[in-house]
């Protein structure tokens, strides 16, 4: 039986699960851990501050993993669920959780094991985008799976409405999960290493759009980055550029690449690889949005590859 618990996370997403969690069961001693990340535009520390102080429960902030580990060496806790944080827990502390340490990994795993993996799918174009709950382990994401959840890529997500269904999906499953958590009823399975691929923490200049590729490639490149994310971009002279909104031309168009094709009052076209071609509607500059014909606003143009 799972008697002490301790959350560790942040976000909107860490939110929603923590609340789920605290309601499925009210039995469970919980310590939450948030970082301190009032500047970041995502945080939701005020928003665990008040649902902690409303429900009697302990709040820690802490900056760092070796300060949740000597906690959690103390504490002793039955079970750690991990949402939102995105340090590098040492695996010595592992120990000191008898049931384990277990999170949410936005993959299929064992697939895109690492940073970044939803921006990674939405890029790579998959056909389903799914998410994993597992138990940390010594390795990178490599541990047991307990569930998975998948949502269709079809409808051509952004990184925000990909997210948003992930959680829902995720929001649904909780009471039944934490349920069997709570009642020792757990099966997870290996992965199956053999499969397994990686990706790479992306920063904010990985963003930079290639006008070489094809223009369905650059449509998903831009969706992945889109809002909460810092979103793609080019340069125009010494301006970053930013695309707001945007879609594919259907039109076979014959062009250099990053040639500005066409302006028009609702969008500006610009040519990509393979005679295709890319129509941004809105575009920021220096924090301000504007339409696309108001930055670039000839067809003498030509963009940065």
């Amino acid at each position: 039986m799972i008697k002490k618990s301790v959350f560790l996370g942040s976000k909107k997403f860490g939110f929603e699960l923590f609340k789920a969690l605290f309601v499925a069961n009210k039995y469970v001693q919980w310590k939450v851990i948030c970082p301190p990340d009032l500047h970041d535009s995502r945080s939701y520390l005020e928003k665990f501050e008040d649902f902690t102080a409303k429900n009697g429960i302990e709040l820690h902030i802490m900056s760092s993993p070796e300060s949740v580990s000597e906690l959690t060496k103390h504490y002793l806790p039955d079970v750690m669920i991990v949402c939102g944080y995105y340090r590098i827990l040492p695996s010595s502390m592992f120990k000191f959780v008898s049931k384990g340490v277990w999170g949410i990994h936005n993959s299929l795993l064992p697939e895109y094991r690492g940073g970044s993996p939803l921006v990674w799918q939405i890029i790579n174009e998959e056909r389903l985008l799914g998410s994993s709950f597992f138990r940390f382990a010594d390795g990178m994401d490599d541990g047991p799976v307990l569930a998975q959840v998948n949502i269709s890529n079809e409808h051509k997500l952004t990184i925000s409405d990909a997210s948003d269904r992930i959680e829902n999906e995720w929001l649904k499953r909780i009471p039944n999960l934490w349920s069997d958590f709570c009642n020792d009823r757990l099966y997870p399975q290996e992965q199956d290493h053999s499969k397994a691929t990686y990706c790479a923490q992306r920063q904010e200049y990985d963003g930079v759009i290639d006008w070489r590729n094809h223009a369905g490639t650059i449509d998903a490149f831009i969706r992945a980055q889109s809002h909460p994310y810092p979103r793609a971009f080019f340069q125009k002279e010494n301006q970053i550029v930013r695309v707001i909104s945007h879609e594919v031309d259907s039109r076979k168009i014959y062009g250099t690449q990053g040639q500005v094709f066409e302006v028009k009052d609702d969008y500006v076209t610009v040519c990509c690889g393979d005679c295709s071609a890319i129509r941004l509607i809105e575009l920021q500059v220096d924090g301000k949005v504007m339409k696309a014909k108001n930055v670039l606003n000839s067809i003498k143009i030509r963009l940065m590859l």
